[in-house]
């Protein structure tokens, strides 16, 4: 029991984490207020989580700012255009919402389908940027061919974060737990699925670069 309660026991670490938690995505909130910069706040959340996996997360908010700021020139150009998509699909949406019965069936079904590519691309998009520095159309072509590779990891990743947002979203009770954990808890469990995936593809590289 007084290992359990010690600074090294599993609920020392536990609060620990989700102290760090806390402090990630209240960052990362505050970051993403212009909205044109939250693809840079997202990379760096994903660049401290998979710190965090890893046992290196000394000085958390030192190293989210610093990534956020390496991160801006090279992350914002794509977001931008990932955000637009995004709310173009929700605009086409609530159009043909309104617009007759046979039109409105098979245009949602459509933007169904693209918006679902939109996640898939959207949960690999920010892993990836942070961990590795691709040109602006390789972010979005290496996303797409992780998310395809790497499927059964991208549907729990996807289901994450929409099981989470859904939950955090139905009531106003649950607003603070959204404030405090709505961006960094989803991350954070999605780390669990595309991080390993991460590090097969450098241990790979690194192989074939050897050879």
């Amino acid at each position: 029991m007084r290992e359990f309660f010690s600074y090294d026991g599993p609920l020392m670490r536990a609060l620990t984490g989700i102290t760090t938690l806390l402090i990630l995505n209240v960052l990362t909130l505050v970051c993403s207020l212009p909205l044109f910069t939250a693809g840079a706040a997202l990379a760096s959340l994903n660049y401290c989580i998979m710190k965090m996996v890893d046992d290196e997360d000394t000085g958390i908010v030192r190293m989210y700012f610093s990534q956020f700021k390496s991160n801006f020139k090279s992350v914002t150009p794509a977001w931008l255009v990932l955000l637009g998509l995004g709310a173009f699909l929700f605009f086409d949406y609530q159009v043909f919402l309104a617009s007759a019965e046979s039109v409105r069936m098979v245009a949602v079904v459509l933007i169904y389908m693209a918006g679902l590519v939109w996640m898939l691309i959207y949960v690999w998009f920010f892993p990836l940027a942070a961990k590795f520095e691709n040109g602006f159309a390789a972010k979005f072509k290496n996303a797409l061919i992780m998310a395809v590779g790497a499927l059964p990891q991208t549907v729990g990743m996807v289901a994450i974060w929409v099981v989470i947002l859904f939950v955090l979203c139905r009531s106003y009770r649950l607003l603070p737990l959204l404030l405090f954990f709505g961006l960094s808890l989803p991350a954070y469990l999605s780390s669990f699925l595309y991080y390993p995936v991460i590090n097969r593809q450098i241990e790979g590289d690194e192989k074939d670069s050897s050879d």
